[in-house]
């Protein structure tokens, strides 16, 4: 039997297509941001995560990123 590998499909891919501004709108609404906020941080993550990653590797740890800046943002401010 053959092993089927899949490609990895990154959950925000729709952030590198035309329909960035209405998935940023969604993924904003979620987390309370403005869709700006997710666009300018999606690409501020690509920008800093290192090029020397394989593509597939590189992909993931901009995804992991990113869900971690939505998580947190989404989470309430609590006065300390």
């Amino acid at each position: 039997m053959s092993k089927h590998h899949r490609s990895y499909q990154s959950p925000f891919a729709a952030m590198l297509t035309e329909q960035r501004f209405p998935f940023a709108s969604q993924l904003a609404a979620k987390a309370h941001l403005d869709p700006s906020q997710v666009m300018f941080a999606y690409l501020q993550i690509t920008a800093n995560v290192p090029t020397t990653l394989t593509t597939v590797s590189r992909q993931k740890e901009i995804d992991r990123r990113f869900q971690q800046f939505l998580t947190d943002a989404a989470k309430p401010v609590t006065d300390d």
